[in-house]
């Protein structure tokens, strides 16, 4: 077998990755062994530690020897590395002892490796050994990694401690600053003489991990995760009636199961109400003897109500107890408006709302006073179109009088009664109206009558047109123009019409102004023979 002998020089704290190396009397050798990186443990300090060594065959032997930066002069050569993981051929290396030197301080390694095939191989300056004080935790944990609801405090403890080179003892840090982490704040600590430091909290309800740290260092992570218990919510009354959207207090208790089949008051447990799509509709938390009180609001008509309990991971379970709601619903009648027309039909329009249930009756009533105050009668009813809040109508009323709108609701609505408004106009007559009964053929028909209006009494209405129309028995749903009169100062008027045939004579005064009423006189049947 033929022995390579190979001595690769490598600057110090790089990672090493060699390639190939041109060899006197050779051609091209073969790649030799690669590493990451050759220094002391970090943890299992005194000991040197090769990381991930790679080589083209089996490692028979690794030593190193040690000796300051710049200066081959040996200072120690180590023989006793064993395999610590993978295999010969890719893995890491770790001496059994640890490495004394007689001064701290910062030392060059240099490694020689043996291979199966023979190949020897010398890396100079391959890593670092940091042969000085090192701090470290000893033993950090906690007292109890799964707390429950029945005692939530948590212990946090460790100890800082300092590994001296030379002598390689290891001592209490005391008076260290430490701090504590446990996932919701962070606590600074000072060590005692014998370098233990501990802190106790209330454990988050959810699972958090607590760490310590002090300067770069710190320790591995802890974690620590409720275990739950099982838990119950008692209502003292779950069956509510009230009017929609009014408040309700709600009031109970929740108790959690120790483990010992005894039931204990839950305090800080969250209490919420929801509604079928999940929306907040409450909320309270408990006190120290498991009691909450808080209030809601009455729902819509059959829409469903859940009381749920929460409290992190403290709990096993997450309670729940349905509620009940017997809603009644309010109406009101708003922005409620009645004008009289000229003809005497009295428009009324409106807007009609049902919260808190769906609308039960489509009609509303329309009512008259004489005065606003009593007496107060149906005038007619007005229809509403399913699912629309607004009104209009129209129905015959007097010349003057008071209006409001009644909704009479049903056993789950209440009904609701609008404003009161006024509507009126002036009065106007015709009366007395003649028209003789009969006329020869081709004669003359003799019109007359008299105009009044109320203002407050019946009184002649002077000086206003009135026109007179023949609607023809042939002919019943049509009615043609005569001519048209003043009236004199005693609202009397007069007027001549050769006759048209058999029909009907009426009189109208049709040019009233915004504040009276028309007026339309009986109609009279004229024989003409």
């Amino acid at each position: 077998m033929k022995r390579t002998q190979r001595v690769f020089s490598i600057a110090l704290s790089t990672s090493v990755v060699l390639g190939v190396l041109a060899m006197p009397g050779t051609a091209l050798a073969a790649a030799g062994p690669a590493l990451h990186a050759v220094s002391g443990h970090d943890t299992q300090f005194g000991r040197l530690f090769v990381d991930d060594l790679t080589t083209d065959s089996d490692i028979t032997d690794v030593s190193a020897v040690l000796h300051p930066p710049g200066d081959d002069t040996a200072l120690a050569t180590v023989h006793d590395f064993a395999l610590a993981s993978g295999d010969r051929r890719s893995g890491d290396w770790i001496t059994a002892g640890e490495v004394r030197l007689a001064t701290a301080g910062r030392y060059a390694i240099d490694l020689h490796l043996t291979e199966a095939d023979g190949d020897e191989t010398t890396l100079k300056n391959a890593g670092t050994y940091d042969y000085t004080t090192k701090r470290y935790f000893d033993g950090f944990g906690v007292d109890r990694p799964r707390p429950t609801i029945d005692d939530m405090k948590v212990t946090a403890r460790g100890r800082l401690m300092e590994w001296q080179p030379v002598t390689h003892a290891r001592t209490p840090v005391s008076g260290g600053f430490v701090s504590v982490d446990n996932g919701s704040y962070r606590e600074d600590l000072r060590t005692d003489a014998d370098g233990r430091f501990s802190h106790w909290y209330i454990a988050d309800p959810r699972p958090a991990t607590v760490q310590a740290f002090s300067g770069g260092l710190r320790t591995e992570p802890v974690r620590v995760a409720p275990r739950g218990l099982p838990a119950r919510v008692t209502l003292d009354r779950s069956d509510f009636a009230g009017v929609y959207d009014t408040e309700v207090t709600v009031t109970g208790t929740v108790e959690y199961d120790n483990g010992g089949g005894t039931w204990k008051p839950a305090l800080y447990a969250d209490v919420e109400i929801v509604d079928a799509a999940g929306t907040h509709q409450g909320s309270g938390v408990t006190d120290k003897d498991g009691r909450f009180r808080f209030t809601t609001k009455i729902p819509f008509a059959a829409d469903k109500r859940v009381l749920g309990v929460s409290y992190g991971d403290w709990f096993a379970n997450r309670p729940t107890a349905p509620l009940t709601f017997r809603t009644t619903a309010v109406s009101d009648i708003r922005m409620f408006e009645a004008e009289l027309g000229l003809d005497s039909q009295l428009t009324v329009s409106g807007f009609l709302n049902v919260a808190g249930a769906p609308r039960p009756v489509n009609t509303l009533d329309i009512q008259v006073s004489p005065n606003g105050r009593d007496g107060w009668k149906k005038l007619g009813t007005v229809r509403l179109t399913s699912g629309d809040t607004y009104f209009r109508g129209t129905l015959p009323a007097p010349a003057s009088g008071y209006y409001r709108a009644v909704y009479a609701g049903s056993a789950t609505v209440r009904g609701a009664m609008g404003p009161v408004v006024r509507a009126s106009r002036i009065a106007t007559s015709i009366s007395p109206f003649k028209v003789p009964a009969t006329v020869r053929k081709g004669g003359t028909i003799a019109v007359s009558g008299r105009l009044q209006h109320a203002v407050p009494n019946w009184r002649p209405y002077a000086g206003q047109p009135v026109t007179i129309y023949f609607t023809p028995k042939a002919r019943p749903t049509e009615s043609y123009l005569l001519g048209q009169v003043k009236t004199a100062a005693d609202g009397t008027f007069k007027a001549n019409f050769k006759e048209r045939g058999d029909g009907w004579i009426f009189a109208s005064h049709v040019h009233a102004d915004p504040r009276h009423l028309w007026a339309k006189s009986p109609r009279i049947f004229v024989d003409v023979r």
